[in-house]
């Protein structure tokens, strides 16, 4: 991921990636995205305590952003959200391709929240690929990050073939639902084959939309409206109580190649 800001930033910004204290993983079913969302709301909230100019949700499903811009003043970039708005100025019509079926009904929620909806494709605006073994290419998700021939080879044909229906269908712009679509950045994928449709990569697009927000806000003070749908009411004393050290059970285990990842009793980090 740093290597697809490396490649859209100015040199003198600084992304600081950060990693929630409790998460269940997944992101794609509503109960367990709401545990998390507690958890990244948390997060962004320190994030503006320790003086970040903006903070961006690197999740497809844009999960708790709207509940982070009510209770903190810097602006909150959600990635899937930032690319449907450019892709409405740069093409009619615009579709959106995820990696798994069950994130297609959040992504569906957001695209009709956002209010780009008419400008989506009328029919399954969202689609994930159909071809025979893409859920062990997903399952593969690393490899795409560290092959870029990999990626050329095995996920941009399975790729291809749903997006070409949806080019049928109307398409002028695809849009990427999922973080781990950042590998065709990497790859140098860049428009549908054959064609002169483009490929939005929302990782790219979140960041440098972030990058945009972070100086509007550190130059003119423009942020999130405070006006009513993003009004706080919450006191500071109970703000500080709401991120105050977590009191967690278990043993977290070492992170393995200096990431993130470890586990506690029930949850994983």
């Amino acid at each position: 991921m740093q290597r697809i800001y490396d490649r859209v930033l100015q040199p003198d910004k600084r992304v600081e990636p950060r990693f929630v204290d409790r998460s269940t993983y997944y992101t794609s079913h509503r109960y367990l995205e709401l545990l998390n969302n507690a958890e990244v709301v948390r997060g962004i909230i320190e994030d503006e305590e320790d003086g970040c100019d903006v903070a961006m949700v690197r999740c497809g499903n844009d999960a708790g952003v709207q509940a982070a811009r009510e209770m903190v003043r810097i602006p909150v970039v959600a990635m899937s959200e930032a690319s449907m708005h450019l892709a409405s100025q740069l093409g009619s019509r615009f579709a959106l391709i995820g990696v798994d079926d069950k994130s297609i009904p959040l992504v569906e929620y957001n695209l009709r929240a956002y209010g780009p909806e008419g400008r989506a494709i009328a029919r399954r605006p969202v689609r994930v690929p159909r071809s025979e073994g893409w859920d062990e290419l997903v399952g593969n998700g690393p490899t795409w990050f560290a092959s870029p021939e990999y990626v050329l080879e095995h996920v941009v044909p399975a790729f291809e073939q749903t997006v070409l229906e949806c080019i049928e269908e109307g398409a002028e712009v695809i849009v990427t639902a999922c973080a781990l679509l950042g590998a065709l950045t990497l790859a140098g994928y860049e428009k549908i084959g054959g064609t002169e449709v483009p490929v939005l990569d929302s990782v790219a697009v979140g960041i440098k939309t972030a990058e945009m927000l972070g100086g509007l806000h550190r130059s003119l003070g423009l942020s999130t409206s405070k006006h009513l749908t993003y009004q706080s009411l919450v006191p500071p004393a109970l703000r500080a109580q709401l991120t105050a050290p977590l009191e967690m059970e278990g043993r977290r285990a070492p992170a393995a190649n200096g990431g993130a990842s470890g586990q506690l009793e029930g949850w994983g980090r």
